[in-house]
């Protein structure tokens, strides 16, 4: 009875050794081809030679996009080296254990990968498609408006051109198996725009004030604060800063010294006199009923507006800001004459903000702008 359990119990190894090592040889055999049931993005690749299935793989892989019928190839190395890793894996070399390889091969089996799971490197082709973006990319050209000669002159913009990298990795990967791909390029609008500028047509401010030009120091400041302030657009609804616009007036911007006023003294400060313009404007803004948001007086009397009717800016310190509360865009003008600088107010005039009917100006009404350069 003993010696026949034993002749079974060996019979029964002797059939386990056989069986193991011939699922570990026809193991070996088979993973020198790809296991039977691997799918990878749709394609069965079962019984293929590994160089066949890398070969299949990476032509499937798009190698270049497009925009506007120009080419530009991708590099697709990392890609390619993820393709390499899933190979790896799935070719495993067998351990030389027996039961390992049969459970291995068993996991082996019927494997379906999809794209979504494995596919292009993201990060590779982001850098490359951002590369890219500095040869399509297009900056919008906004529509512009001046005044010359008596009349608003007005020129269209130009829409711009923006690579949309997001959507264009989503089109690579919904279209992989596309050897040429267009890029997303999305328009970027022209703001403001024709339609934008065609609100502007009222006058809503004009005032005029004097100076003297023997001060050649501070006719130069109220010159350029006045440049900075031309031709300068403010979108409805936005706050206007004056030292936003002009920026800090210093020997590096071309401002001198001149006169200004700290605590009722008369010294000489970089930029004196370009509280001129901004009491100027902000007479023009007063006459335009906006809201003032900031402003402030100068310690002492000035000579160009009425008592109290200034308005001082210091850069850092003292600003002067009022909103655009009207329908549309406002446009400021300002120029200066031999004595003069004059700030008018362009925009959409409504029932409170009419259209002015005529210009003022401290002390002289401007009657004659035969000096106008304009």
């Amino acid at each position: 009875m003993i010696k026949t359990r034993l002749l079974i119990g060996a019979l029964l190894l002797q059939f386990c050794v056989t069986l193991g090592l011939g699922s570990a040889v026809a193991y070996g055999k088979a993973y020198d081809c790809a296991p039977s049931g691997l799918i990878i993005w749709g394609q069965d690749y079962s019984g293929m030679s590994r160089i066949q299935v890398f070969s299949q793989l990476k032509a499937r892989i798009p190698n270049s996009v497009s925009f506007e019928d120009q080419d530009y190839p991708l590099k697709m190395d990392r890609s390619y080296e993820e393709i390499e890793k899933l190979l790896d894996q799935e070719f495993q070399v067998p351990t030389g254990f027996w039961f390992t390889d049969i459970l291995q091969s068993l996991t082996h089996s019927s494997k379906v990968i999809t794209f979504s799971e494995f596919g292009l490197n993201k990060e590779d082709i982001f850098y490359q498609l951002q590369a890219l973006s500095t040869h399509i990319n297009k900056p919008m050209i906004s529509a512009t408006i001046t005044y010359s000669k008596g009349r608003l002159v007005k020129n269209d913009g130009q829409v711009g051109k923006e690579l949309d990298t997001e959507a264009s990795w989503q089109k690579i990967l919904s279209e992989h198996e596309q050897k040429r791909i267009e890029l997303v390029v999305k328009d970027v609008p022209v703001q403001p725009d024709k339609v934008d500028l065609a609100k502007i047509k009222d006058i809503i401010g004009d005032y005029t004030t004097y100076f003297s030009s023997q001060d050649v120091p501070r006719t130069r400041n109220l010159r350029l604060a006045a440049m900075a302030l031309d031709n300068h657009l403010i979108p409805p609804g936005q706050v206007f800063s004056f030292n936003d616009v002009v920026g800090e007036r210093t020997e590096a911007a071309g401002y001198l010294p001149a006169s200004i006023f700290v605590d009722q003294t008369v010294i000489k400060g970089d930029g004196g006199g370009i509280c001129q313009d901004s009491s100027t404007l902000f007479q023009a803004a007063q006459q335009a009923r906006l809201p003032i948001v900031e402003r402030h007086t100068h310690s002492l009397p000035v000579s160009y507006v009425l008592k109290r009717q200034d308005a001082t800016v210091s850069y850092g310190i003292l600003d002067f800001r009022f909103q655009n509360d009207t329908q549309g865009y406002l446009f400021i003008s300002a120029r200066t004459g031999s004595n003069w600088l004059r700030i008018q107010l362009f925009g959409l005039a409504d029932d409170f903000h009419p259209v002015l009917l005529k210009p003022n100006g401290y002390p002289n009404h401007p009657d004659d702008w035969s000096d106008d350069p304009k």
